[in-house]
């Protein structure tokens, strides 16, 4: 396998790892509604939610990531919505911005 240096110069952009977690998750809207979804990836400065129903781009929710048990405490921060991808009439892939651990 070798490497074309367009995707290589892209990667060694990320500075930080982006972890595939696939784990459940909640989100609080700026308008208070809170919405059960899946978070697919999860990095140092963003997240990959994926939901049923698109989310409001630009808006700024506070995540809830489960910890699954275990010794780990569950995730919260707040994060700001940036882009989103259709998958499918009931399936929204939609990319955040981390702003802040809470």
């Amino acid at each position: 396998y070798c490497m074309s240096y367009n995707a290589r110069q892209y990667q060694e952009k990320r500075h930080f790892i982006r972890m595939q977690i696939d784990a459940p998750a909640s989100l609080r809207l700026s308008s208070g509604e809170e919405i059960d979804l899946t978070c697919l990836d999860l990095s140092s400065c963003g997240v990959q939610l994926q939901s049923e129903k698109p989310l409001p781009l630009g808006d700024s929710a506070e995540l809830c990531l489960s910890s699954c048990g275990g010794p780990v405490a569950p995730l919260s921060a707040k994060i700001k919505l940036c882009r989103h991808e259709s998958i499918s009439d009931s399936e929204y892939r939609t990319g955040a911005v981390i702003e802040s651990f809470l």
